[in-house]
């Protein structure tokens, strides 16, 4: 499986292995994510979710899922205008 070498926000450098990871949330602001690992360990790193899914070669589905969420859509939305004609 895929490993990956990030930046942590202090400057310090540490290998992710994408069969750990159990979950990511974003930090304390976009550019930083928390990758939590399998032993319950929490890594912090310069980069955005969709970065250090791409590196790993992470699943979206499971990773990046709940980032729109479509009770969010608006009210005027109709997927009947999207369809093929």
């Amino acid at each position: 499986m895929p490993k990956f070498t990030f930046e942590t926000p202090d400057g310090d450098e540490v290998q992710v292995n994408s069969v750990d990871v159990v979950d990511l949330t974003e930090g304390r602001d976009d550019q930083i994510t928390v990758i939590e690992m399998e032993d319950g360990d929490e890594i912090t790193v310069v980069a955005t979710r969709q970065e250090v899914v791409t590196h790993l070669d992470l699943d979206p589905l499971k990773f990046l899922s709940g980032e729109y969420d479509a009770d969010e859509l608006s009210e005027d939305f109709d997927p009947d205008d999207y369809e093929d004609e």
